[in-house]
């Protein structure tokens, strides 16, 4: 079987060696890719499936996976050469780089210490027109570059293990998860004896093969990037959406400026939360539901003319992470002393759905300031009431879509913030569901969180807390000789135990030995430690004794409260 697969004018596929991969070819990591992330999960993988193969199938190939590559020729001096940027692979192929310095550094074999040196970096030769070119170069970042030089170009370096450990706490992404993989790959390999490392090598070089796919044009090639990633390649949306974007920019300039953006917000969000990030902005382009994933539905949104792919999705994603930090991470543009804005988002954060976002960020694109505080009490009551009402998770996308239209149509911000028909719902009815036992339904925790807004002051800000627990004041099972039993008859507890009026949060894991402690030791115990962070652990700590007539008052004044609030 011949090792070339397919060849045309412009896409070629082979079946190639590692030892061909990096003797035959020069690489570029190009500026739109992503960090290198791979870590020891990874490399564990990696080596325990070599190994595996090596020992059990010797004489039989490995096939290790694709890289999609754009070949470009390039001018290095008086020497022109064929490059190829790796569009898809180079998490791969940076970890063979590093494969291939630790085995330098721990052979005791010198044809196969030549043999990786070679695989690594040529070396000038004046009298053969040959200059110095590094095997894989990583465009743009200049720190990888400088790692580059001191521990994979140069004999010996990956045994400074101080060194390494320093690097591997950096803030850069990929400098951080290098050094990482480095050292582990040193620690693994060591445990190989000398015969072992040497067989390890052949294998590597001789049997372990990757399917090259390459083509001078960056259109297809990208082609083959999405391809290949529908076939199971594991790549995320955001990765291909990125490189699909960047590929439409025409300025090397400006690829470059947008893919260490595209980086950063990585960084900022995260990859889940970017991805989700990713959606809203989707949400609001299509207001309608998501039937394919997120690469799929953009390309929706381009064959609908909502956006152009590159510099127009680019800009359009920047905007609105300029938007997401003002809104949802309270960048210096909201002011300090507006504490009410920024305790409604941060329950809504804390116990909603995300989707309400995505209505957030289209009002604020358009109106921006205006009015903000007024829109987002109306959206956190409506989304909120849907969600106790349980409305359909169907229904309740309709209603978002239905007032993100609203938000297009309106002129001014009072004409959304007065469209009854986009946020209307049964107030009777929620008032009935937030009155009646709320403790173990789905949306208790709000409701209670929600309570805890309210009772908070304009001008105070809501205390840190990552830990939340719902708790009973009256214990659910007070046991026979409890103080409960004495202040309460079984039907007054079967009536109150639930109700709104006798939950609180707390800012700490539940401690069930003491439930059934009586009312002040509970308080002393159990309570005072959030009452700094609850207002209504404070109204709670404020009686003397906890019977069924402070309930049914507190419960009457809870709720009004409550629904004074719903807008």
């Amino acid at each position: 079987m011949s090792d070339t697969l397919t060849k045309s004018q412009e896409i070629e596929a082979k079946k190639v060696k590692v030892n061909t991969l990096f003797k035959d070819y020069w690489f570029r990591i190009p500026e739109f890719q992503r960090s290198y992330v791979w870590g020891k999960e990874q490399i564990d993988e990696l080596l325990d499936d070599l190994n595996y193969a090596r020992t059990n199938h010797p004489n039989k190939e490995y096939f290790l996976g694709s890289v999609v590559l754009q070949k470009h020729l390039v001018q290095d001096k008086t020497v022109n050469f064929e490059c190829c940027d790796v569009l898809d692979g180079q998490q791969r192929m940076t970890t063979l780089f590093l494969l291939m310095a630790v085995l330098r550094d721990l052979s005791q074999n010198d044809k196969l210490t030549t043999n990786v040196k070679e695989a690594i970096f040529q070396e000038e030769d004046p009298f053969s027109n040959q200059p110095e070119r590094i095997r894989i170069e990583f465009l743009i970042r200049d720190e990888v570059e400088d790692f580059v030089e001191e521990f994979i170009k140069t004999d010996g370096a990956t045994g400074d293990i101080s060194r390494l450990k320093e690097i591997r706490q950096s803030s850069n992404v990929s400098l951080s998860n290098m050094a990482n993989s480095m050292l582990y790959l040193r620690e693994q390999l060591q445990e190989l004896n000398v015969q072992d490392l040497n067989d390890f090598a052949v294998f590597l070089f001789n049997k372990v093969i990757v399917i090259y796919v390459a083509s001078e044009s960056l259109e297809d090639a990208f082609r083959l990037f999405t391809i290949l990633n529908d076939r199971g390649i594991p790549l995320s949306n955001s990765d291909i959406l990125k490189s699909l974007n960047i590929g439409e920019v025409e300025s090397e300039k400006k690829r470059q400026s947008f893919a260490v953006m595209w980086e950063k917000l990585e960084g900022e969000f995260g990859r889940d939360e970017f991805d989700r990030f990713l959606v809203h902005i989707r949400t609001i382009l299509l207001k309608e539901k998501a039937r394919e994933n997120l690469l799929k539905e953009y390309e929706k949104i381009y064959k609908a003319g909502k956006l152009q792919k590159g510099e127009e999705t680019l800009k359009t994603i920047k905007q609105y992470r300029d938007s997401y930090a003002k809104l949802i991470w309270f960048d210096d543009d909201i002011p300090q002393e507006d504490f009410q804005l920024r305790n409604l988002v941060t329950i809504m954060k804390k116990g909603l759905a995300s989707d309400w976002i995505p209505v957030y960020l289209a009002y604020f694109n358009k109106f921006g300031y205006d009015y903000l505080f007024e829109f987002l009490q109306r959206l956190e009551s409506k989304f909120s009431a849907d969600w106790i009402l349980q409305e359909t998770p169907t229904k309740r996308l309709s209603n978002t879509y239905g007032i993100i239209k609203g938000i297009e149509r309106a002129d001014s911000p009072a004409d959304i913030i007065a469209d009854e028909e986009v946020f209307e719902y049964n107030r009777e009815e929620l008032q009935r569901r937030i009155s009646e036992d709320i403790y173990g339904k789905n949306f208790a925790r709000y409701i209670l969180l929600k309570l805890e807004y309210v009772l908070l002051q304009s001008n105070q800000q809501f205390a840190d807390f990552n830990k939340i627990s719902v708790e009973h004041v009256l214990p659910q099972n007070p046991k026979a000789d409890s103080f409960w039993r004495s202040q309460f008859s079984e039907e007054e507890l079967e009536t109150w135990t639930h109700k709104i009026s006798n939950l609180v949060l707390l800012s700490r894991i539940k401690n069930s030995q003491l439930n059934n402690k009586d009312f002040e030791a509970k308080k002393e115990r159990y309570f005072q430690s959030s009452i700094n962070i609850f207002p209504n652990i404070n109204s709670v700590m404020q009686y003397q004794s906890w019977n069924v007539d402070i309930l049914r008052l507190r419960q009457d004044s809870i709720v009004n409260k409550l629904m004074a609030d719903f807008k």
